[in-house]
């Protein structure tokens, strides 16, 4: 019985949509973004497309259905989206933070690399695009580069946190952990309720083996609502280090339930036995 209710519905969303205009298909979809309902707000806004092909606001709609497309989880078809809206507009430097972006979550971090340097040709002092090239620097290993990025940052903007919380990255990969320890405490005078503050300087507490500042700052950061499930792991290596392998085990197994990949957390969970 239920089958048979839902074809009628298909069949009847078929019928109805086609009879709406093209402003009330995209406020259709608005509306359904609001409620979260993201397969929904697809499907008004692909009613839209059909309904008026030429409409020059459909450049915006291209762009909302990739980024719909995204939360949907179907990046190959948001890929597509954004291409088509690109292509039309090449110069429209929000399509391609928009589809940098998206090549982050694939996975393809050279064709996000292309595009946030197609962002800095345009502007060189895109602050959002330089923060993101810098960490995609950092992930390459390409210390100086990424150094470069973090910088420009602080010079257009001194007090720039993103800029700084680079700049106090490098210093962590580069092994300086007590100079990243007080940068980060620098920063936590003026950002006291930065949850991802905390969590770094826990790491440099625990490389200095500081073991009760790490608990300190690791407390602190998960209070304050972290969401990194490498939290976790961080305590974990805390609880290994005051011999409390127990503890330590469930850390790092609430890191992998959090979706941690196994491989990492197998090398720490032999460290417990």
């Amino acid at each position: 019985m239920k089958k048979i209710f839902a074809i009628i519905t298909l069949l009847l969303c078929t019928t109805i949509l086609p009879a709406q205009t093209y402003e009330e298909m995209v406020t259709k979809s608005m509306d359904y973004l609001d409620k979260k309902d993201y397969f929904s707000a697809e499907q008004a806004l692909k009613a839209a497309l059909r309904k008026e092909p030429a409409n020059p606001n459909n450049i915006m709609l291209m762009v909302n259905l990739g980024t719909i497309q995204r939360n949907l989880g179907k990046y190959d078809e948001a890929l597509v989206s954004y291409n088509i809206a690109i292509d039309r507009f090449p110069e429209k430097i929000f399509l391609r933070h928009s589809r940098a972006a998206l090549y982050c979550e694939m996975g393809e971090y050279g064709e996000a690399m292309k595009d946030y340097n197609a962002i800095l040709l345009f502007d060189p002092n895109d602050l959002e695009a330089l923060y993101r090239r810098g960490l995609l620097h950092l992930y390459n290993k390409e210390l100086l580069s990424a150094e470069d990025d973090f910088e420009k940052i602080v010079s257009i903007v001194p007090e720039s946190l993103q800029g700084k919380m680079g700049i106090a990255l490098i210093m962590k990969r580069r092994g300086n952990w007590k100079e990243a320890e007080e940068y980060y405490t620098d920063l936590i005078y003026k950002n006291k309720s930065n949850a991802e503050l905390y969590f770094n300087r826990a790491e440099c507490y625990l490389q200095l083996n500081k073991l009760a500042r790490t608990n300190e700052d690791i407390s602190k950061s998960l209070e304050l609502g972290i969401s990194d499930p490498l939290i976790y792991i961080l305590r974990g290596q805390l609880r290994l280090a005051q011999y409390d392998k127990r503890m330590a085990k469930e850390d790092f197994l609430k890191a992998q339930e959090m979706g941690v990949s196994e491989s990492i957390v197998s090398d720490f969970l032999r460290l417990c036995k």
